[in-house]
């Protein structure tokens, strides 16, 4: 060994390292050899899966503004549920190294903090940092099934060493590793496939292909939640508001009552209502109506008819009323009084048709008309449809959700 050179301890094919001093494990690129540069008396690691970087060493690219080069890469599997993904080792002289972390096309870009974020306090599953609360998204131990290239620490020995722990907070995650001697935090913020190959200056045809949503991904809007819920309360106290001057406006304007009786039905079998006139084009009617039944019903057809052009709205009301007294306690269900509201009631002349069917007992019915009344449906209305995105985001979001934890033993939604 001379200088930045080094031999294969298998081969003795002659190696540059271009990390010169910092290198303490390599990979021989002639017979893919692992071994260690430091003072460890270890055995040579001849791995028996291979697999092909999407970053090949020695490639360079700039992520927040820094050249990293590509140094090592790793393939890793998890111990229990056999799930594996693939690390590239980073580095730049003034900031040192990082890594990328990539799954299914899903990538972090992760790198050593000195801070403790957790600092013991949370609970084991969850901690706040920050403000931002972080949940434990897994817990696992690992296994180096292949490596290319250099590394500045024995990659194979720390990865079977240690257990590892990942928060998550998407985009970002707190990582902690803890070995028997040794503990280390990362933080990680997720990259996206076309963030990846900007950076590193590569097709974006030549990563692997993106597959589902990263447990890191976050949820993507043009908004924030905080900025939808004071919007939407915005919007709520501006209808009501609306809803409150209208009725303030509305002058409810009695134009016609009456009380008919079954005994005043001629041969034509309806009444007729004297006629009244709407002076206000396109407003409302609110016709009230009462039949003094007592376990009994009262059923009516109207016909408001425009004397000036013949035109008719027709509606219908039914009163129910009854009453008893079961099991040591009385009830009742229905009442003696309804109303039927109509809109947009063009300005004229008009009077009512009455098609009355009573029951057993009630033989009379009164009604009063009013004019120009609020539309609280209107109100109801506005306020659900605005209602319709908050909700339909949060269900987007719940479903989204569920899936990011769908693959973790410690999801929130599991005890749901």
């Amino acid at each position: 060994m001379t200088g930045d050179n080094i031999n294969c301890k298998k081969c003795g094919t002659t190696l540059q390292r271009r990390g010169k001093a910092m290198t303490l494990a390599m990979t021989c690129q002639s017979c893919n050899a692992y071994f260690r540069t430091g003072p460890w008396n270890k055995d040579i690691d001849n791995f028996v899966h291979s697999a092909l970087p999407a970053l090949p060493i020695g490639t360079k690219g700039k992520i927040e503004n820094v050249v990293y080069e590509v140094m090592g890469f790793v393939v890793k599997q998890e111990t229990k549920y056999h799930y594996k993904w693939r690390e590239y080792l980073l580095f730049n002289p003034y900031m040192g190294f990082a890594f990328l972390s990539e799954y299914e096309g899903n990538w972090n870009f992760i790198w050593p903090v000195e801070e403790n974020p957790k600092d013991n306090i949370g609970s084991e599953t969850s901690f706040t940092y920050k403000e931002q609360k972080y949940l434990l998204y897994q817990k696992y131990r690992a296994a180096v099934l292949f490596a290319k290239g250099e590394f500045f620490f024995d990659v194979v020995d720390i990865t079977a060493s240690t257990v590892n722990y990942e928060f998550i907070a998407p985009p970002f995650l707190y990582g902690l590793e803890i070995s028997d001697d040794s503990m280390l935090w990362t933080k990680g913020e997720y990259l996206s496939p076309n963030e990846v190959a900007a950076a590193f200056s590569v097709p974006i045809n030549m990563l692997p292909p993106k597959q589902g949503r990263s447990y890191t991904q976050p949820i993507v809007t043009n908004f924030s939640e905080k900025s939808l819920l004071n919007l939407t309360g915005v919007f709520l106290f501006l209808i009501l508001l609306s809803q409150f001057l209208f009725n303030q406006l509305a002058s409810e304007k009695v134009v016609y009552q009456g009380k008919f009786e079954l005994v005043q039905l001629s041969d034509q079998k309806f009444f007729v209502t004297p006629s009244f006139t709407l002076a206000e084009n396109l407003t409302s009617l609110e016709i009230d109506i009462h039949s003094p039944v007592d376990n009994d019903w009262f059923y009516a057809e109207f016909s408001l008819l425009n004397e000036a052009n013949g035109e008719e709205i027709i509606f219908s009301k039914e009163i129910q009323f009854y009453k008893g007294y079961e099991d040591g306690s009385s009830w009742s269900e229905g009442s003696t009084r309804g109303s039927a509201f109509l809109s947009s009631i063009p300005a004229g002349t008009y009077h009512i048709n009455i098609y009355p069917e009573f029951g057993f007992t009630a033989k009379s019915f009164s009604m009063v008309v009013k004019h120009d009344v609020p539309i609280y449906s209107n109100y109801f209305i506005a306020s659900f449809c605005l209602l319709l995105f908050p909700i339909g985001f949060y269900i987007r979001k719940r479903i989204i959700e569920g899936n990011r934890w769908s693959e973790s033993d410690y999801s929130p939604y599991h005890s749901e």
